[in-house]
């Protein structure tokens, strides 16, 4: 009843400020701006969207396209202040909400004349701009009626350029971005304007710059052709020689000097200041020094000797803040001597230790729990930038079914610059009805990231995990272990010797945000390959056919997972994420049997939405009661098929209407998991499908989502008697059972 009537207050607010009058300070021989749009009426080259940002006046912010609710807020403002709580209550109102957008006709012709500009920097110089204007009940509404005409082309290129080495990199017919024949484009002119001046700088010319470079379009030699000239600025061809070869001088390092713990607050004594040199590199510092002399030069990629090159600043800029000791980094160049430069890398050091403590409640299917944790992160422990972190928590759950559950972890990482990590891992877990588990867990992992790919590459070499159950309940025993339970071995004694990598692409850029772009990623884990053929090379013996290490028999399969999003950018608003994943894990060998921390598992905020986590499959098979069958609701295959359609309807809030579908199956036919195994003449039988609407919060660095999902066919009911897999009111659509909420930190993919 609570939440009924908050619901019904939250609406009536809604009414009550949909039912404002807009027009309330709009004065009297003036009009509100109601709406602003953009139509191109001949082509689908230019989209309207992208012209929007040349309007010079826009009508209030809108959210779901047509609720102007911080105009709503700013007319409560009440129109006699005449009392001190109604002029604070106008104050609040007014400083919370926006101020009515007044037509005005000048910047109307203004926003005309941007346009023009815009299309005529696309090739369309025959482009007509006209406005349409209605009013109704002191409200404007414009529309902005674009007709593009033909576009330009590009005749010929030609290029006006006295330095030799300038004109060979500006006529490299690889890479330049003017083809005759292209439609004519001044945002590829000044794209291609970048590329040269890059080049150069990369090379050693370290005073161009690209405003240093500009072209000439003529359009009169030929119709609907434009001829482009490529040229210096006028100041510089009137540059007397010694100037113009100083311009054009190449540069080398010198020095490279590193000035630590920057303060722009203190400006130390000259008797307080350390310095030393090795190798043409200084290193000057307060106090006790920031980071061995080595570590630096390891994550400096300028070196003296070699020639200025803008992207090796680039790289000793990403390889620097990279450093958790790291707070600021700033690059500058000094002329020493004809064609030389000192570098100077000024830094400021972040906190070397980070402690951190967090305490949180926990709900899993119907069990309730309290857990706890302290960090520590040391950001430069042998001081060399590498970091030290080390946590330990601890959780307590009340179950439904009696008992209680504990758990404690442990962590500790050590991360080198050269994006080495070793990471330890343990886990200790008590159930007084079922068991007591320990898991510890160790790998070395490489990661590679290449600045000009788009590839992320990550090696777990190795990556070693033993599971140790020291106890077992005896009802426990005979449910897993003293029978054919495919799961037996995920609760006995194993050890997991594993090789892994990981690859990742993305083609985002942060320069074009308004691209379509996608995602993949790759995964491939084998494990026990190399402890399998020392055993077989050994000739030791088996027991209960499988090769033993010590007393503790170990795992052996191969696991791989392929994960593809495409997201389509229709507009700033609007987009469409397309998500597809596979996976399988094969046991062989020395087990017959993935382990169960290794299986997969279907349901839950990132996957089919309509089901909660882990209650989805395998394939047919219906989970026993109403809790989640953990034992048994894992499989070896999954497969993933998502649509979500993605619309930012106001700043920070952002809406979503998706549909997914999938599942997962075992390899082979359990006889505890009926109907779970995969079979080519029925999966596509077994997949489930779902849909639903969710809400997001996107604040930059953190998105919070709320997804509700319901179910659209389920195949838990497939092969069961009167059931209905699809379901509909008719079949017995139910709040319970086929809808779910999903509460998370970031998007499903």
């Amino acid at each position: 009843m609570k939440a009924n009537r908050i619901i019904l207050y939250l609406l009536l607010l809604c009414m009550v400020l949909a039912g404002c009058n807009t027009t309330k300070f709009v004065p009297a021989d003036k009009y509100l701006l109601n709406k602003a749009k953009v139509e191109v009426t001949d082509t689908r080259e230019v989209p309207a969207s992208s012209l929007r940002t040349y309007l010079r006046q826009k009508q209030n912010t809108e959210i779901l396209g047509f609720w102007k609710l911080q105009l709503d807020v700013y007319n409560t403002a009440p129109l006699d202040t005449l009392t001190k709580s109604k002029k604070r209550l106008a104050r609040n109102a007014k400083k919370l909400g926006e101020a009515p957008e007044i037509y005005d006709e000048a910047l109307t012709q203004t926003s005309m004349e941007q346009l023009r500009r815009a299309m005529h920097n696309l090739g369309y110089y025959r482009c007509q701009v006209d406005t349409t204007l209605k009013v109704k009940n002191r409200k404007m509404n414009i529309t902005y009626k674009v007709t593009a005409g033909e576009p330009y082309y590009i005749r010929q290129v030609s290029f006006v350029l006295p330095n030799q080495e300038l004109k060979k990199v500006a006529t490299d017919e690889k890479r330049t971005l003017l083809k005759e024949g292209d439609r004519f484009d001044a945002n590829v002119l000044d794209e291609e304007r970048t590329r040269i001046i890059s080049r150069m700088r990369r090379n050693g010319y370290y005073y161009l710059d690209k405003s240093m470079i500009r072209y000439l379009a003529d359009s009169t030699r030929q119709e609907r052709q434009v001829d482009v000239e490529i040229r210096l600025q006028e100041y510089i061809e009137q540059m007397s020689d010694s100037s113009f070869n100083h311009l054009f001088r190449r540069y080398a390092i010198r020095n490279v000097w590193f000035h630590l713990d920057y303060d722009p607050a203190y400006a130390p004594d000259s008797a307080e200041i350390h310095h030393t040199e090795a190798k043409n590199y200084h290193y000057t510092w307060v106090g006790k020094r920031l980071m061995r002399p080595n570590a630096l030069r390891q994550n400096c990629a300028i070196r003296p000797g070699d020639y200025f090159n803008e992207r090796r600043v680039e790289m000793t800029y990403e390889w620097l803040n990279q450093l958790g000791i790291v707070k600021y980094v700033d690059i500058s160049f000094d002329e020493v001597a004809e064609g030389e430069l000192d570098c100077h890398v000024v830094m400021s050091r972040s906190k070397l230790n980070t402690f951190s403590a967090e305490v949180e409640g926990t709900y899993s299917s119907g069990d309730w729990g309290v857990s706890a944790g302290v960090g520590y992160i040391n950001r430069n422990i042998f001081r060399g930038a590498e970091e030290l972190q080390l946590g330990v928590s601890g959780g307590y759950e009340w179950r439904q079914n009696g008992g209680r559950a504990i758990e404690a972890k442990a962590h500790a990482s050590l991360a080198f610059p050269i994006r080495l990590k070793l990471d330890l891992n343990y886990q200790y877990q008590t159930r007084p009805d079922e068991f007591t588990r320990t898991i510890a867990n160790a790998s070395l992992g490489y990661t590679l990231r290449q600045r000009r790919s788009r590839w992320t590459h990550t090696f777990l070499l190795p990556d070693i995990t033993y599971v140790h159950l020291p106890w077992m309940s005896a009802e426990f025993r005979d449910r897993f272990i003293n029978n054919s339970n495919p799961l037996k071995y995920s609760y006995e004694s194993h050890l997991i010797e594993a090789l892994s990598y990981s690859g990742q692409y993305s083609s985002y850029s942060s320069r074009h945000p308004l691209r379509s772009y996608g995602q993949v990623r790759f995964f491939v884990e084998t494990a026990g390959n190399a402890l399998y053929g020392i055993a077989k090379a050994a000739n030791l013996k088996k027991t209960d056919d499988v090769y033993m290490l010590g007393n503790v028999p170990f795992s052996q399969y191969s696991k791989m997972d392929v994960n593809a999003t495409y997201t389509q950018v229709i507009n700033e608003k609007h987009r469409l994420a397309y998500h597809a994943a596979v996976g399988v894990a094969i046991p062989y060998g020395n087990s017959s049997v993935v382990p169960y921390e290794k299986r997969y598992f279907a349901g839950g905020s990132n996957h089919v939405r309509g089901w909660t986590a882990r209650t989805l499959g395998p394939g047919g098979y219906k989970g026993k009661g109403s809790r989640i069958d953990y034992d048994n609701q894992a499989g070896d295959i999954h497969l993933d098929l998502s649509l979500e359609y993605r619309w930012k309807v106001w700043s920070i809030i952002e809406l979503a209407a998706f549909t997914d579908a999938g599942n997962i199956w075992t390899i082979r036919d359990y006889e505890t998991q009926p109907h779970g195994a995969f079979k080519f003449d029925t999966f596509y039988k077994e997949l489930a499908w779902s849909y639903g609407v969710g809400l997001r919060l996107d604040i930059t660095f953190l998105v919070f989502r709320v997804d509700f999902g319901v179910k659209l066919y389920d195949p838990s009911l497939l092969y069961e008697s009167g059931g209905h897999p699809w379901r509909t009111v008719p079949n017995g659509l139910g709040w319970k059972n086929d809808m779910t909420f999903h509460f998370a930190i970031g998007y499903p993919f």
